[in-house]
Order: C-alpha cells, then sequence, then structure tokens
C-alpha cells in the first residue's frame, strides 16, 4: 500500500516555509505601485515597471522545471531561489532610484522562479493528492493575507523602509526552513511507479499528455485580470483615503482563498471537476465588472470575494489536472508550463494596458473595459478543449 505522503517531515517545512516567504514577499508586492508613486513615478510608468517584473516570472519557469527534471533534483533549484529573493527587501533599503528599482525587480522575478518548484516537490511529495494541494495553496494565500495586512498598518504609521526591513527578516527565517527539506528522488521515483495512473483517452501510462487548451486558456484569463490586480492599489487611490482599508482589501482576496482552497480541496472530485474548472474560468468575467462598478468600500469589498472565489476554482482545477497528468520525469516542465502561460498572460496583459493608458486614454475605468474581452476567450477555449481537459487520469 502506498503511503499518500512520502517523507512528512518535508512536506511541513515546505508548508511552514511557503506561507512565510509569500508573506515576506508580499509586504513588499502588495503595495509596491503605491511605493512607485510615492517616488513620483507616473501611473503608466508604474504600469511599464511592474511589466517588466511579471516578464520575468514567464520567462525562466519552464526553463527551470525542463533543467529540474533533467537533473532531478529539486532543493538544489529552491535554495538558490530563496537566497536571491532575499536581496530584494535588501537592496530596496537602500535605493529610490527607478533604474536601479527596475533591476533588482527583474532579479527578483528571476529568483521567485527558481523558488517557486518548491510545489513541483511538493506535488510529489503529496502524490498529486488535491486535499494536499489545497494546504499549500491556502498557505500561500494566508502568507499573502497576513503579509498585506501587516505592510497596510505599518507603511501608515512608519513608512516603506521599516517594511523592507521586515519583509528581509522574513525571508531569511524562510530560508531556515528550506535548508532542511529533505529530497529523496529515489522514493519519489518508485512511488509514482508503484501508484501509477493512466490517460483513459490515449491509455499511455508513462508519458501523459497535458491539453494545450489549458495554457492558452490559462493565458488569457491571466492577460485580462491580473494587469488589473498589479495596480489595484492605485484604482482603490482614486475612492479610499486609508492605507489600512487598502491593506484590508488587498489582504481579504487571499484570506478568503485561504478557507475556499481547503474547502474546494475535498469538494473537487472527477464528478464534478468539469463544472468546478468551467465556472472558475466564467466567473472571472464577472471579476473586472465587479471593479468597473465599484466605488467605495463596499464595492472593493464585494469585488475581493468575486475575485478570490474566481481564483481559487480556476487555480485550484489547474494545478490539480497539471499534477495528474505529469510524472516526476516531466512535472517540473509542465508545472513550469503552466506558470509561464500565467505570468506571460501577466506580462503581455500589463503591458497592453499601459499601451492604452499612454496611447488611447490615460482613464484606468476606460482601459479596463478594453480588458473584458479576453476572460471571455479563456471561457471559450477552456469549453472547446472540455474533451481533453474535464478528464482526469485513473489510478492502475
Amino acid at each position: 500500500m502506498i503511503k499518500l505522503v512520502l517523507l512528512k517531515r518535508s512536506v511541513i517545512l515546505i508548508l511552514i516555509s511557503a506561507f512565510i516567504i509569500f508573506l515576506a514577499a508580499w509586504m513588499v508586492m502588495a503595495f509596491l505601485p503605491q511605493y512607485l508613486q510615492v517616488l513620483g513615478t507616473p501611473g503608466p510608468i508604474i504600469q511599464i515597471i511592474i511589466t517588466i517584473f511579471l516578464s520575468t516570472l514567464f520567462i525562466f519557469p519552464y526553463i527551470l522545471g525542463k533543467y529540474s527534471d533533467k537533473i532531478q533534483n529539486r532543493k538544489y533549484f529552491i535554495i538558490i531561489g530563496t537566497a536571491g529573493m532575499i536581496l530584494t527587501p535588501f537592496l530596496l533599503l537602500f535605493t529610490t532610484n527607478l533604474i536601479l528599482i527596475t533591476i533588482i525587480l527583474f532579479f527578483f522575478g528571476m529568483f521567485a522562479s527558481t523558488s517557486s518548484i518548491i510545489f513541483t516537490l511538493y506535488s510529489e511529495l503529496v502524490q498529486n493528492n488535491s486535499k494536499w494541494i489545497s494546504y499549500y495553496n491556502a498557505l500561500t494565500a494566508l502568507g499573502w493575507f497576513v503579509g498585506a495586512q501587516i505592510a497596510g498598518v505599518f507603511i501608515e504609521i512608519y513608512g516603506f523602509n521599516l517594511v523592507f526591513l521586515l519583509s528581509l527578516i522574513g525571508m531569511v527565517i524562510g530560508m531556515i526552513f528550506v535548508v532542511f527539506i529533505k529530497e529523496d528522488r529515489q522514493i519519489i521515483v518508485n512511488s509514482a511507479k508503484e501508484n501509477r495512473i493512466i490517460d483513459v483517452n490515449n491509455s499511455q501510462n508513462d508519458e501523459l499528455l497535458v491539453s494545450k487548451s489549458i495554457y492558452y486558456g490559462v493565458f488569457f484569463r491571466s492577460f485580462g485580470i491580473q494587469p488589473i490586480l498589479a495596480v489595484l492599489v492605485v484604482i482603490m487611490g482614486f475612492h479610499l483615503n486609508s492605507d489600512i482599508e487598502m491593506g484590508f482589501l488587498l489582504g481579504l482576496n487571499p484570506l478568503l482563498q485561504f478557507f475556499l482552497m481547503i474547502l474546494l480541496g475535498r469538494l473537487i472530485t472527477d464528478k464534478n471537476f468539469k463544472l468546478f474548472m468551467f465556472s472558475g474560468y466564467l466567473l472571472s468575467i464577472l471579476v473586472i465588472l465587479g471593479f468597473l462598478l465599484a466605488a467605495d468600500f463596499w464595492g472593493f469589498l464585494l469585488s475581493q470575494f468575486l475575485v478570490a472565489f474566481s481564483f481559487s476554482v480556476y487555480w485550484m482545477t489547474t494545478l490539480t489536472y497539471i499534477s495528474k497528468n505529469t510524472t516526476p520525469q516531466n512535472k517540473g516542465l509542465y508545472i513550469g508550463y503552466v506558470n509561464t502561460s500565467a505570468f506571460a498572460g501577466n506580462a503581455i496583459g500589463g503591458l497592453f494596458l499601459g499601451l492604452l493608458l499612454i496611447f488611447v486614454n490615460s482613464d484606468y475605468y476606460i482601459a479596463m473595459y478594453f480588458m473584458i474581452g479576453f476572460p471571455i476567450i479563456a471561457s471559450i477555449l477552456i469549453l472547446l478543449g472540455r474533451k481533453k481537459l474535464f478528464t482526469i487520469p485513473k489510478r492502475i
């Protein structure tokens, strides 16, 4: 009988480190647009800087994932990535130069992509179990929430420099947990062979294929929504005057995701997978509508509920599908592909939004009307690829 969780101590260490690192990272990233605004950066330039940062998150994941498959040593990448991320808050303490900040963010994205291979190792150790995957997603979302709340309070009282220092301390603590993670490739590979899965569409046991529709769906969903979320603090600034209110609203999304991810890990089954996946993409359309209509605290509050539910369902079903259709020999590559699709959508969508703001109209609300079509495209693509996408391989 195969154990559900391999190297359980390492699984716990991964969960703790992921929570702490996300907390530390989001103390900086949640309010980065506002920080750039405080430095006197024009809105379109803020969008361009954020886009350059996001570009690193789609350039590197599939390359690094491919090489982690080839080397079969995930921990090597995780340590390098986490160590590199520590430099970001440290360097931000000593510069206000926009060019240097942009360079720092570029390298932060590169190291964050390297560190993200921790999820690939985690999914192997929990043998692609949706319940355990939900724990990882929930704790990273909780880290996002706590980080945004801490940042909102401390920025309001002390300013940005103290937040950078706290983020640095958090990154170092996360690194300590990472160092003690154990990776035994032989146990992972042997367990995968003993607990094989079969793709009912093509009956291939060793090299399961992932439908390309998932990459296009993820790309267009991210293209339309993530650029807006990246500058949401600026949009909220048009209607809200308190950093504490902004911090609460920004953090509410991941707090809701924390509970939703855990719930979804228990609700998603082979029978209802189709309904959950499609609804996650379809509800993404309502997210942009929510932000277009929001004009006060309560409007943004409702919008964050929509964001949380849509993202939780969409991302949970996507990761479950990818994890269960891959093996230890190709998992890093395919998870890298889906991360690349998401962040490519973020970056190119961000560039598109920035160009709209520069050449069409500098009003964020007018620009958002152009973005609403992309979640619609994503939903159509997911529906067209339903035969392959909505099938979860069976264990044999």
